[in-house]
């Protein structure tokens, strides 16, 4: 018990939320017990649903989750396309999958194999017991465990906890290719610190460290959570990246961040920003280094106004509400 408890808070450290489960379970005694199961083991945010139709709405426009999903193994075809349905909407989420098997002559034509390729991490045959239910679930925390610290590792800047440049370079890809393919704005920040090497100097590196986590927290504080990216781009640099927003409403991101800064006082320490959106130039790796070279040639101009200032690219100042998109047949990952 002790170490579910250990596991749910070390994986809700990680992931700065808490521990989110969906759970189909038809049949209303299981439901029940379902419930009484998650609530002793201290998960608040489980959602107990009934349909296929249920999860799916859930899985739309969200990250990973721990699905708890009760399967009839008679149903082997529809069941796979269910799962493999739920991976391509959510391909992070953890699967424990509860089988029931409706008669003991089934075992021998059980395909439990098939299930494990179609995406589920644990399986458990109904009936099952108290403990074997919480050894299995143990089991599936230590996996998500392990696999979110190498993902924290991979991807996040180890000073500010904001994500790195590797990531960035990796994000961007994706989320231009998806601006440019589904045809919504995409902007992009550039946040240089001016007179940080003053400050390094005169109050010494920890105190420079301090503000740099305190521009990360102001970053991810004045930003959409969960839609927005930050990320340091190195040294004193970062960059925000803003999805389904276009240049004009993304000026009330940036004055809000400017606002949180002013008040957070790290005199004389100021921000310059440079603000782009994405237009599309040829092709894609064209489009995205347009766009970073836009956001960090309008930064260095904000650089010769005084304190906390931004700039918005010249390109993207001419752009209407929504901008020129390709049409598919010219867009290409590569």
């Amino acid at each position: 018990m002790k170490k579910l408890e250990f596991f749910c808070e070390k994986i809700e450290e990680l992931i700065k939320e808490n521990l989110e489960l969906l759970v189909l379970e038809k049949n209303p005694s299981w439901r029940s017990m379902l419930i009484e199961i998650f609530k002793s083991l201290g998960i608040k945010d489980s959602k107990i649903l009934s349909s296929e139709e249920e999860i799916f709405i859930e899985l739309k426009g969200n990250s990973s989750f721990i699905l708890v999903l009760s399967l009839n193994a008679v149903f082997f075809e529809e069941n796979l396309k269910f799962l493999k349905k739920i991976k391509e909407l959510s391909y992070e989420s953890k699967i424990l999958a509860l089988l029931e098997i409706p008669f003991l002559e089934y075992l021998g034509n059980l395909n439990l194999g098939a299930y494990f390729l179609a995406g589920v991490d644990e399986i458990i045959l109904k009936p099952f017991s108290l403990e074997e239910f919480k050894a299995r679930f143990l089991k599936l925390l230590k996996e998500i465990y392990l696999i979110k610290t190498l993902q924290k590792f991979i991807v996040e800047d180890p000073l500010t906890g904001v994500f790195n440049r590797r990531y960035f370079e990796e994000i961007i890809k994706e989320e231009a290719y998806r601006a440019l393919r589904q045809k919504y704005p995409l902007v992009v920040f550039m946040i240089d610190l001016d007179k940080f090497k003053y400050y390094n100097d005169r109050f010494g590196h920890q105190a420079g460290d301090r503000l740099l986590r305190a521009l990360g927290e102001i970053l991810c504080e004045g930003t959409r959570k969960k839609i927005d990216k930050v990320c340091r781009y190195g040294g004193d640099e970062f960059v925000v990246v803003l999805p389904h927003i276009n240049w004009e409403n993304a000026l009330s991101v940036i004055k809000r961040i400017f606002s949180l800064w002013e008040k957070a006082d790290f005199e004389p320490v100021t921000l310059s920003a440079g603000v782009a959106q994405l237009i599309f130039k040829d092709n894609l790796e064209k489009s995205i280094s347009d766009l970073i070279n836009r956001a960090d040639s309008a930064m260095y101009e904000a650089k010769k106004i005084t304190g906390n200032s931004f700039v918005v690219d010249e390109e993207t100042l001419k752009l209407k509400t929504v901008s020129e998109f390709p049409d598919k047949g010219e867009l290409s990952r590569s």
